[in-house]
């Protein structure tokens, strides 16, 4: 199955389907109304990229980079894989490309931003080479803490 796994740059029919994976991982994300319009609007920013992540045919996961080239630095946000198909090495495959594509681009940091109590996210991160780096309390609109995470590229 995973060698039917592609990851390419966004397209704008894919706005359906970031917003599905978006909506089904929200609990993880900051309140925000992510909408069509939205999608669209920072998918066309030059200092931000979205990735996905097909397979067979269908969006299974999404990354987006917001990255600073003038300051070197980048931070990653969402990242989100369907239910179905997470520990399958998607969030992994999303985050290599995120890194070679800013390695092209001489980003040296790249940071990640994980709620207090999502675990899971905070152990994918550490298997991948981040570090925690700082703790935020009442970070969010609905008052949660939130764990910085950093990566040196």
């Amino acid at each position: 199955m995973q060698s039917d796994l592609s990851i390419r740059e966004f397209k704008p029919q894919d706005v359906r389907e970031i917003i599905k994976l978006h909506k089904e991982s929200e609990d993880f994300f900051e309140e925000m109304d992510i909408n069509e319009e939205f999608i669209i609007n920072i998918s066309q920013r030059r200092d931000f990229r979205f990735f996905i992540a097909v397979l067979n045919g269908r969006v299974v996961g999404c990354i987006g980079i917001l990255f600073y080239t003038h300051v070197g630095r980048a931070e990653i946000g969402p990242i989100a894989v369907d239910k179905k198909y997470r520990n399958m090495q998607i969030g992994t495959r999303l985050l290599e490309k995120a890194l070679e594509f800013l390695k092209d681009r001489k980003i040296h940091r790249l940071i990640s931003k994980v709620k207090a109590d999502n675990q899971g996210a905070m152990d994918f991160f550490l298997r991948r080479g981040f570090q925690k780096e700082g703790y935020f309390r009442e970070y969010t609109k609905k008052r949660e803490d939130v764990v910085q995470f950093v990566r040196f590229i």
